[in-house]
């Protein structure tokens, strides 16, 4: 582990807006970059993102998501000093955002799998970090699945527990995993989608006035 550790690229807080192009092609808002260093730098797992973010209509909140898969890359090889969840959930009650959302993913996902950009493969190798032997150099190393009613229901961010995942959910489906009802799963499943959910996980309310 600590020599796959030492051969990783090094990754630099200033790089999160040369992130944010390579996948968009868009250079961030200065509440983002700012969002960014604190989120990147922080050690303290209470103070590492604010509890509310009060931002109007297209003003890019859905780049938290970015930033915190940033992040994660960024401690990929602080160990038990990380802050950075492994699992990132995008939350909102509509059905449209969260498909939007889980597209947005996808896209991360697949820039992520064949990076063209210097950028993105060191992201990539770092990912690639916490999955181990887990996943082969030239698959992704993000996770992408989408939770909500009225589609196949996708359990592959529970199935391997160690690789980064984006997961777009309705509030429902989240809340019902952390309350242990998860819906569509077993009594047995249960507690595993709510150990998840709720352990290395950040969630990220959007729409919270709905």
């Amino acid at each position: 582990g600590r020599r796959k550790q030492s051969r990783m690229k090094e990754l630099y807080p200033e790089q999160f807006s040369e992130f944010l192009r390579a996948i968009h092609e868009f250079d961030p808002f200065p509440w983002q970059e700012r969002l960014a260093r604190q989120v990147i730098n922080s050690n303290d797992p209470e103070e590492v993102w604010p509890l509310v973010m009060s931002l109007p209509t297209s003003s890019g909140k859905t780049a938290c998501i970015e930033i915190a898969l940033f992040a994660l890359a960024y401690q990929a090889d602080w160990g038990e000093r990380r802050t950075a969840p492994r699992r990132i959930f995008f939350v909102v009650d509509r059905r449209v955002i969260v498909d939007e959302a889980y597209e947005r993913a996808r896209k991360i996902a697949k820039k992520l799998e064949n990076p063209e950009k210097e950028i993105l493969k060191v992201i990539a190798e770092r990912l690639h970090f916490f999955a181990g032997e887990e996943i082969l150099k030239d698959q992704s190393p993000l996770q992408c699945c989408q939770l909500r009613g009225g589609i196949y229901r996708d359990d592959a961010w529970a199935k391997s527990p160690s690789l980064p995942a984006i997961i777009c959910s309705t509030v429902d489906q989240i809340g019902s995993r952390l309350l242990f009802r998860s819906y569509g799963c077993s009594h047995r499943l249960a507690p595993i989608h709510a150990g998840l959910a709720g352990n290395d996980a950040i969630i990220f309310l959007d729409e919270a006035h709905c």
